[in-house]
């Protein structure tokens, strides 16, 4: 039986937690920003801010928690939320709402290195703790909305984004009594990061800009919705319901996923998941919506996150990995952001389901990519 360790715990709940509030009212944001006077190119221009915001600060966000170490790093932007959530919801102005939302996104991908490397040093089975770490995230993301959905015509947005002070409060209380980190960091220095860049390294990181820019074309681009609304004519309440399954399943398939990962090994389970994930996605397509090939297709799409967070841990050692996996996520990120754009090229060209087309695509370039890495646990 997996126990699972007091730092994995507590880091699962408050994030989980967090996002259950968080997606009840995020997918409702660009309505909000529209209602305060944002035109469309506007939200779209902010949209993009974002993502470039949280993209890169995951480089800072690396260097900071191998100087300051895991837990401040985690910790001290979560006391920042309360704040920044307040001003968020009693904002009357678009622009002024973009800002605190950019800020607390850059903060968020501060502490994304920091969570990813406490969670690997605080247990011996990287795969089933990081599979109990995104079957929480899942949940939250995946009950959000429904959360949300009964709140908002009772509460109104604002009061909803108000809920999220009170919960990172209690998250940033949380995480300040319960989490714990045994080593001192004396200093960091440059040879520590190139000491870390390996072949395998350069490789890993050229496999996960194909990962990623799958995961654009598929559950983090707005492909899905879009075929299932114009392609298969599906109202929002339906869409809605086969993401929430989805979501849910998600859930469900991380906990054994760890399992199979601890097990088998985190390229292979990836490996096969970057050919199925894409490849169920198009049969769906091409069926004209048959839904196992879709719920399936949720199940590798979590092995994504849980294989290439262990390799990467693997990979780099405890000195440099924070800076390690901030530079990963920052390029892959950067990398990957063109995916959508390509993806809507492709649609409006060829139309559907070529842009499931392309994910299968990167997928084998995913996979090749990674069968170039030789993993070996380093410190």
């Amino acid at each position: 039986m997996f126990k699972v360790e007091r730092n994995v715990l507590v880091l699962s709940f408050t994030v989980g937690g967090t996002l259950l509030f968080f997606y009840g009212w995020y997918y409702l944001f660009p309505i909000h920003l529209e209602k305060l006077g944002a035109s469309q190119r506007e939200i779209g221009i902010s949209y993009a801010l974002f993502s470039l915001g949280f993209t890169l600060a995951q480089v800072l966000g690396g260097y900071l928690t191998d100087r300051f170490g895991r837990k401040f790093i985690i910790v001290i932007p979560t006391y920042a939320f309360p704040l920044l959530y307040l001003f968020l919801a009693l904002a009357k102005i678009w622009w002024i709402c973009v800002i605190f939302y950019l800020v607390s996104s850059i903060l968020s991908a501060i502490q994304m290195p920091a969570f990813t490397s406490m969670i690997s040093e605080s247990s011996g089975r990287k795969g089933q703790a990081f599979g109990f770490f995104e079957c929480t995230i899942a949940i939250g993301i995946a009950l959000g909305p429904l959360l949300g959905g009964v709140l908002i015509e009772k509460i109104g947005m604002e009061n909803l984004i108000l809920l999220m002070c009170l919960v990172t409060f209690v998250s940033a209380v949380i995480r300040s009594i319960f989490l714990t980190e045994k080593k001192i960091r004396v200093g960091i220095g440059r040879m520590d990061v190139q000491e870390n860049i390996t072949k395998n390294y350069i490789w890993f990181i050229i496999a996960g800009c194909f990962i990623f820019l799958v995961l654009t074309l598929t559950i983090n681009g707005p492909f899905l919705t879009l075929f299932q609304k114009e392609a298969l004519l599906f109202p929002s309440s339906k869409i809605n319901f086969f993401f929430a399954f989805g979501g849910l399943f998600s859930a469900i398939s991380s906990l054994f996923g760890g399992r199979l990962i601890d097990k088998y090994g985190g390229k292979s389970i990836l490996g096969l998941s970057l050919i199925l994930h894409p490849l169920l996605l198009m049969l769906w397509a091409v069926s004209k919506g048959v839904m196992p090939y879709f719920i399936l297709s949720f199940l590798f799409s979590q092995f994504f996150y849980i294989g290439y967070q262990v390799i990467i841990t693997d990979m780099v050692n405890e000195k440099a990995r924070g800076r390690m996996i901030g530079i990963f996520g920052a390029l892959t990120g950067l990398v990957s952001s063109i995916g959508p754009v390509l993806g809507m090229q492709v649609k409006l060209r060829f139309g559907w389901p070529y842009p499931f087309y392309l994910s299968l695509f990167f997928g084998v370039m995913a996979f090749i990519s990674l069968l170039k890495v030789r993993l070996e646990k380093t410190g």
